[in-house]
């Protein structure tokens, strides 16, 4: 059944949207902030994450058992996540059940406790979370090259913090960026589903109608491209190894010529690098390409597991195909990458809850709704020139960076490497 989506705009400035399906069983509700790492300070760094976590402890009339038993009895789905420019506070529910957990989400997300002796004991978990990720050469690698890419930026900060700012944080400073980021202007929420409407937008009034318009607009971050070669000594099995390129922001026009680019260079089991240096040439575990982009900044990033003995030969074939990618590139190719683009973007679609999550996202980001006709009429747009030259414009292999985890050789060895393969590409 068609659905059509109509957002409500309180008198503070906060934005209701509501996209109903009467043959739907279940809603999705979600409450988005602008309220992420980009945004922090090298002394609050991590206190986007710290209240996502703490809104879980209890609210002035729920404890945290509460929360969890009240969402339980009634079947639902209950989490949220952090990233670098937003938080996201999400609850799934049969129908029937939509007013009570939306009642528990806004609750939770307008009331939390900050009980002193909750945040004490939650900077021992979150600080287990970083080692958690730490532990993990991928994330470790990731992180790493995130936090040297874009250096002198919090963009590039991580959204964990460190233990040092988790061992800051006190019950003035999170109340103070509640203060300051959980504003009607930043805040943005989304049901999708079956639900009704009048219920639900009285709901979300009872909990926000009170908050007050601060004027604190949302101001991307910017971030300048750090080129770099970082190595983190790990003792593990298998390498983790990135090599990055200057990316693109969201609202770049190249943003689906370079999505395209990276589904056929390395984002399914057909794309070229997975083909040849996995299946061909057996150099790694895993490799892929992902286009990162944020409001301002992007970065396009090669990503693969491999032995420290195959980083050398995987590293020249890699950049040989990404070298000679605008000039070989085919129709073919093209026309599959679009296909695969547009079916897992419609797969996508046919879930209540993405529905729910990209309503908000588009119109807390974008201020406004995006047509899915839109999207896919833009994937379709794209032309072989058009990735030709913007391949041609992403990889400059002389801005490219690298961050390697594991059992690292030196920096100097990664640099001989890539300057033995650059000259061998040319």
């Amino acid at each position: 059944m068609e659905t059509k989506i109509k957002t409500v705009t309180l008198p503070n400035g906060l934005r209701i949207v509501f996209e109903k399906n009467k043959n739907a069983k279940t809603c999705s509700a979600v409450i988005w902030i602008a309220s992420g790492s980009s945004y922090e300070t090298p002394e609050t760094a991590g206190h986007s994450h710290f209240i996502e976590h703490m809104v879980f402890k209890g609210s002035h009339k729920r404890s945290a058992l509460d929360i969890a038993v009240e969402m339980d009895e009634i079947g639902g789905y209950l989490n949220a996540y952090t990233a670098r420019e937003n938080t996201c506070f999400y609850a799934r529910m049969l129908t029937e059940h939509t007013e009570k957990a939306l009642d528990i989400l806004c609750d939770m997300v307008r009331n939390p406790r900050l009980d002193e002796s909750d945040i004490e004991l939650e900077k021992g978990v979150i600080k287990e979370e970083i080692s958690m990720y730490e532990d993990s050469p991928e994330d470790l690698c990731a992180d790493t090259f995130y936090r040297n890419v874009w250096k002198n930026s919090m963009l590039g900060s991580d959204i964990l913090g460190s233990e040092a700012t988790v061992d800051a944080v006190t019950k003035e400073s999170l109340q103070a960026h509640l203060k300051k980021f959980y504003v009607p202007e930043r805040i943005v929420i989304s049901l999708s589903g079956n639900f009704d409407e009048k219920a639900a937008l009285e709901i979300s009034k009872s909990y926000f109608a009170d908050l007050k318009n601060t004027g604190f607009q949302i101001n991307p971050v910017d971030a300048k491209y750090n080129q770099h070669t970082v190595t983190v000594k790990k003792s593990v099995m298998q390498n983790q190894l990135v090599l990055g390129f200057p990316g693109v922001a969201v609202s770049d026009k190249r943003r689906e010529a370079v999505l395209l680019m990276s589904s056929i260079l390395g984002n399914s089991p057909s794309s070229r690098l997975f083909q040849h240096i996995r299946e061909k040439l057996g150099l790694v575990y895993s490799i892929e390409t992902t286009s990162v982009s944020y409001l301002k900044s992007g970065v396009f990033v090669v990503a693969m597991g491999l032995n420290e003995k195959s980083e050398e030969k995987a590293i020249g074939e890699t950049l040989e195909i990404i070298s000679e990618f605008s000039k070989t590139v085919t129709e073919k190719e093209l026309a599959r990458a679009k296909e695969q683009s547009v079916t897992s973007f419609v797969m996508e679609l046919e879930n209540i809850s993405s529905h729910a999550s990209r309503n908000g996202r588009n119109l807390l980001l974008y201020n406004r709704e995006i047509p899915p006709e839109e999207v896919i009429s833009n994937i379709r747009a794209v032309t072989l020139e058009d990735i030709r030259k913007t391949a041609d414009e992403i990889f400059d292999l002389s801005a490219m960076s690298i961050c390697v985890a594991g059992k690292v050789k030196s920096k100097k060895a990664y640099k001989e490497i890539i300057n033995s393969a650059n000259q061998g590409s040319n």
